[in-house]
């Protein structure tokens, strides 16, 4: 699942970057994402992944779970790992300006360090960064929460 993980990180910005240059955010085809109630649902969905992936490890530290038992819980945090890039594209298909911009950009790089831990010395090695983006990732989604909510 690690290397779907990243194939798909990859794509998508990939995507998000030849979406910016053409200005895809315009086309008729998405303008669907215009729509600040499905916005505003799509963003939910979004936010409410990412608090789930923080539920899972906090849930981690304080049941302590180890070994198997981790190990289901692992898989729910690839599973959403490998969704969670599709959910960012469905709620907009276009990289944001400034914080907006850095957002999907850190979670995908996140997710991208996350595949990468495995064995003790790449865990080591790649578990500040995964754990820094994501982060990262969760106050600048709520940094944006608050303001579509504060500011709409």
């Amino acid at each position: 699942m690690k290397p779907a993980i990243r194939y798909i990180g990859a794509l998508v910005v990939i995507w998000f970057g030849l979406a910016w240059h053409f200005d895809a955010a315009l086309w008729s085809v998405f303008e669907f994402q215009l729509n600040p109630r499905y916005r505003n649902w799509s963003g939910a969905i979004v936010m409410a992944m990412l608090v789930f992936q923080w539920g899972l490890t906090l849930g981690r530290s304080i049941f302590q779970k180890s070994g198997s038992q981790w190990g289901r819980w692992i898989d729910w945090h690839l599973r959403i790992a490998l969704i969670l890039p599709f959910a960012v594209l469905a709620h907009s298909v276009q990289l944001g300006w400034g914080m907006l911009g850095v957002l999907p950009l850190a979670l995908l790089a996140s997710g991208h360090f996350g595949t990468l831990l495995e064995g003790e010395n790449l865990t080591k090695k790649y578990l500040p960064f995964h754990i820094i983006l994501a982060a990262l990732t969760m106050a600048m989604a709520l940094v944006h929460a608050y303001s579509v909510v504060m500011y709409n």
